[in-house]
C-alpha cells in the first residue's frame, strides 16, 4: 500500500511539473509569435528607412533625428533597439548590417538611456555571434569589435557589467588585433567609407520645413557639441581627442554645420529660431577649430595647454611640478629689505634715501637662475 501511495505521489508531482513546463513553453511561444505577427511600429519603420541597403552611406541626418525623437520620448528607445537588433540578426545584406551598426553607435553616443536597452535586449550576444560568423563581411566584423572594445573599456559603463564582461570574453577568446588590423582599404563600391568633410546639399535634404523638426535637430546638435566640448576641456592628460567618442562627436559637429546653415537660410518669421541656429553655428565652428588646433599640436609633438581648474577659461599660470620660483631676497644679500627701511624714510622719501637702499646685485647674484616667463597661448617664441 505504501508503494502504491508513493507511486501516486510521484505521478502527481510529475504531472504538475509537466503542466508548469508546458505553461512556460506556451507563454514563450506566444510571446515569440506575437513578436513575429506584430505589425511594423513607427520605430521599426524609421529604422528600416535608415538602414536601406540601397543607400551608399549612412544618412547621418536621419540617424540624429531618431536620436532626437528618443530623447524627446516621441520614440520608444526599447523598440528602436529591438528593430536594430533584428536588422543585425536577420539581415542578409552587408550594407544594411553595417548601417545598423552605424545607427546603433549614433544612438548610444547621443541617447543616455539606450545603453540600458542594449544590455537588456542582449544585443551584445548577437554582435558576438555576428563577429564569429565567418560569412559576415570583414568590415562589419571589425566595426562590431570596435564598438564592443570602446564600450568595454569605458569607465562610464561600469554600472552595466555586461559590456565589460562581453569585451573581456571576446578578448580572451580571440586576438582582437587580428580583427582590427584586417585590410579595409578596398571596401565594396556600393558602400564607401563616409567622408569626414561636410556633406553636400543632397544629404541635408531630410530637414523638414516645420519648426519642430528644426528645433529637434538643434537640440541633438547641441548635445554633440557639449559632449565634444567637455572632452576638449577635461582635466585628463593627455586629452582623449583621438578616442572613438571624440572623433564621432567631431564628425557629427562637422556634418551639422551645413544643415544648420540651411536652417538659417530657410527660416523666416521666427527670429528666436534663427538666432539660436546662428549662435549654434558659431559655437560649432569654434569647437571644431579648437579640436583642429589641439590635433595639430598633438601631431607636431607640442605640449597642449593645460585646462584651467577654476573653469574660468583663462590659461593656468600655476607652476608645474619641478618648476623653480624666484627666490625671496635673504638678509645681507645686497637687495633692499622692507624691515631695514625706517619710519623716517617712509614719511619723508627722498632721492638720496632711495639711492642708499638701491644696491646693485653682485655678479654672483645676477647669474642666479630665474624662471623664464612664457606668454600663455604663444609657442615657439
Amino acid at each position: 500500500m505504501d508503494k502504491l501511495d508513493k507511486l501516486k505521489m510521484a505521478s502527481s508531482s510529475l504531472g504538475e511539473r509537466l503542466k508548469t513546463g508546458g505553461a512556460q513553453m506556451s507563454r514563450m511561444v506566444s510571446a515569440k509569435m506575437k513578436e513575429i505577427l506584430q505589425g511594423p511600429t513607427p520605430e521599426s519603420k524609421m529604422v528600416d528607412e535608415a538602414t536601406l541597403d540601397t543607400m551608399e552611406e549612412p544618412n547621418w541626418g536621419l540617424n540624429l533625428r531618431i536620436c532626437g525623437m528618443i530623447n524627446s520620448e516621441e520614440f520608444n528607445g526599447t523598440e528602436i533597439v529591438k528593430a536594430i537588433k533584428k536588422k543585425l540578426v536577420m539581415s542578409k545584406s552587408p550594407v544594411s548590417q553595417r548601417l545598423s551598426l552605424d545607427l546603433l553607435e549614433t544612438c548610444t553616443s547621443n541617447c543616455e538611456k539606450v545603453f540600458s536597452e542594449v544590455a537588456s535586449e542582449k544585443v551584445l550576444d548577437d554582435m558576438v555571434k555576428m563577429i564569429e560568423d565567418p560569412k559576415t563581411e570583414t568590415g562589419n566584423r571589425v566595426k562590431g569589435v570596435e564598438l564592443i572594445t570602446a564600450w568595454g573599456e569605458s569607465e562610464d559603463l561600469r554600472y552595466l557589467p555586461v559590456f565589460r564582461q562581453t569585451y573581456m570574453n571576446l578578448k580572451r577568446q580571440y586576438p582582437l588585433e587580428s580583427h582590427m588590423n584586417e585590410q579595409l582599404l578596398s571596401p565594396p563600391e556600393s558602400y564607401p567609407i563616409p567622408h569626414t568633410g561636410l556633406r553636400n546639399h543632397e544629404h541635408t535634404a531630410y530637414i523638414g520645413e516645420s519648426t519642430e523638426e528644426k528645433k529637434e535637430f538643434l537640440v541633438v546638435t547641441r548635445n554633440s557639441l557639449e559632449i565634444l566640448s567637455s572632452i576638449l576641456t577635461s582635466e585628463v592628460e593627455p586629452k582623449p581627442i583621438k578616442d572613438d567618442l571624440a572623433v564621432s562627436m567631431l564628425e557629427n559637429c562637422k556634418q551639422s554645420l551645413a544643415v544648420i546653415q540651411r536652417i538659417v537660410e530657410s527660416t523666416s518669421g521666427d527670429e528666436g529660431l534663427m538666432f539660436e541656429a546662428l549662435n549654434l553655428h558659431d559655437e560649432l565652428r569654434q569647437v571644431i577649430s579648437k579640436y583642429e588646433e589641439m590635433e595639430a599640436a598633438l601631431e607636431s609633438g607640442e605640449k597642449l595647454p593645460r585646462t584651467p581648474e577654476d573653469g574660468s577659461g583663462l590659461p593656468n599660470t600655476a607652476p608645474e611640478a619641478g618648476e623653480k620660483l624666484p627666490k625671496t631676497p635673504e638678509k645681507g644679500s645686497g637687495l633692499p629689505n622692507v624691515a631695514d627701511i625706517s619710519e623716517a624714510n617712509l614719511e619723508k622719501p627722498s632721492l638720496n634715501a632711495c639711492e642708499s637702499h638701491a644696491v646693485a646685485p653682485t655678479n654672483e647674484e645676477s647669474n642666479q637662475s630665474h624662471p623664464e616667463v612664457v606668454k600663455p597661448g604663444i609657442s615657439g617664441e
